[in-house]
């Protein structure tokens, strides 16, 4: 019994002891976070008189490709896309056409290549060789600046077109460049390994990635002389969107008894015409434009006449529907001297001010009212900080059609002049006429001209951007360029800091543009 009692105790122990004993896998370790390492390049890195149709990196780890044949930038660009293949730790390129005599290649390989396991990626890996007796080494460089936005878009190619004379012909959409560079995240750009020459330099937003300008649907810039290339230059260039052919998206008849026509860009001038006679008012809000006729028949013709376009519609009595009238007020916070100003969504033909309540703290509040055709102004004394609110009932503000607002509830805010906060600046120029834009959230919140005192006052504390536009035109307004009549844009200069802005200061800034 003793026998059995420790033949079953020796069991169950060692049964315990193995499980104790079972082996793991360790856990934790150090993650891996270095990129692959290049162990070899066939033909060599700098290497000349090149003339293999092949190319072979070997690394020191399995690798995998993140789309590299849409990473993978080659200048002067091929007509035919490489194969690419890999092999182990092998990535190989097969090259489909011959190379150019006496000519620099550049492989860029952009973040096309990672580390099998971790997916680290190798960044910045550029190859270049030489098919002639020695490498071309001029560049060009400069700064790339966009206009009406302080941000650089993605897929911005700076090609450099090798050419005798500024043609300002297709070129740019039948041909890809002789050599071309990117642009990084601060706008510069450069490219190297350059032949001497001389050269049209034009850069163009590539969203197909097919090294060719698309037309205004891409964004363009251009230098408006031969470059001449003995030396490594620098250029700036300024990119902005050509102002396209105009075309009609759409046109139909919309609530509020209006009718609509959409088109593909900003709408300048018009003219409207009718088959019948008949009163409308008429709207355009960018691409847009609104017209509301007046008229007593079943049906008529109406058309717009834009540049040498004539676009038309069939208006009948049961296609124009109606709808309640709807107000936007755009900013809660009323600034001092000031009106309350609302937009309207439809003509403002009359209103009833028995309909309108305005307190403050719970006290009426008088006002008088100042309305055009889609603007209600409402003007009263107001200051210090204080908390408003304002009814609109049913039927206040009349128009077309029989249509009127429902009722609408508004609050707005005054503040004191010690909680607020204002802006100085001191430009420098070699420009005569401009204005200054302040902005908040790429929207521009005010404007001044050259000819007035550049100072925002009664602002509210918050960080805020300045651009200045070059207005050359004097309408006002930004104007983009042309290639093809080799017109630049109007310049869009921003200030290079943002402008943080505190309660009860005046900030006075100093601003060089040159």
């Amino acid at each position: 019994m003793a026998t059995l009692k420790y033949l079953l105790f020796t069991v169950i122990s060692t049964c315990f002891l193995w499980q104790c004993a079972t082996m793991q896998s360790p856990s934790g370790g150090v993650k891996d976070i270095n990129a692959p390492g290049i162990l070899s390049i066939k033909p060599a890195q700098g290497a000349t008189n090149v003339q293999t149709r092949t190319i072979e990196v070997q690394f020191d780890e399995y690798i995998k490709l993140n789309n590299l044949q849409g990473e993978l930038l080659i200048s002067p660009p091929l007509k035919t896309k490489p194969l690419i293949s890999q092999k182990g730790k092998n990535l190989f390129i097969e090259i489909l056409e011959d190379l150019k005599e006496d000519n620099t290649y550049t492989f860029n390989f952009g973040n096309g290549i990672a580390d099998f396991h971790e997916g680290n990626v190798l960044k910045d890996f550029t190859l270049v060789f030489s098919t002639g007796k020695e490498l071309d080494s001029l560049a060009i460089s400069g700064k790339l600046r966009t206009c009406l936005t302080n941000k650089t878009p993605e897929n911005i190619i700076v090609g450099a077109y090798k050419s005798d004379s500024l043609k300002r012909d297709s070129i740019i959409y039948l041909q890809k460049p002789n050599y071309f560079g990117l642009v990084n995240e601060k706008g510069e750009y450069k490219i190297e390994h350059i032949k001497a020459g001389k050269y049209e330099l034009i850069a163009f937003e590539d969203v197909n990635t097919n090294y060719l300008y698309d037309g205004a649907a891409e964004q363009i810039a251009f230098s408006d002389s031969l470059i001449t290339i003995s030396d490594s230059t620098k250029v700036d260039l300024w990119l902005f969107k050509e102002k396209d052919e105009i075309k009609l998206l759409d046109v139909s008849a919309r609530d509020n008894g209006r009718i609509h026509w959409l088109y593909n860009q900003e709408i300048d001038s018009l003219k409207i015409h009718s088959s019948i006679t008949t009163d409308f008012y008429s709207k355009t809000n960018r691409d847009s434009l609104f017209v509301w006729p007046q008229y007593n028949v079943d049906s008529f013709y109406i058309w717009t006449e834009i540049d040498s376009r004539l676009d038309s519609i069939l208006v009948k009595n049961d296609s124009l529907k109606t709808q309640e009238l709807s107000l936007t007020l755009e900013n809660k916070y009323l600034k001092a001297k000031t009106n309350l100003v609302f937009q309207s969504d439809a003509p403002i033909i009359a209103i009833d001010t028995t309909k309108i309540e305005l307190f403050v703290d719970s006290v009426r509040v008088d006002y008088s009212i100042i309305y055009s055709d889609f603007n209600l102004e409402l003007k009263f004394l107001h200051g210090g900080k204080n908390n408003y609110n304002l009814t609109l009932h049913k039927g206040a503000v009349l128009s077309t059609y029989s249509n009127q607002n429902d009722s609408t509830y508004f609050t707005f805010y005054t503040k004191h002049e010690s909680a607020l906060a204002g802006l100085d600046i001191k430009v420098n120029s070699i420009y005569k006429n401009f204005y200054i834009e302040l902005l908040k959230d790429d929207k521009v919140l005010e404007t001044l001209s050259s000819v007035e005192d550049l100072k925002f006052t009664n602002l509210l504390p918050s960080r805020y951007q300045v651009r200045m536009v070059i207005d050359r035109n004097l309408d006002g307004k930004w104007t983009p360029g042309n290639y093809f009549e080799n017109k630049q844009p109007e310049r869009v200069i921003y200030y290079d800091k943002e402008i943080n802005l505190r309660a009860n200061w005046e900030l006075e800034i100093d601003w060089l543009v040159e």
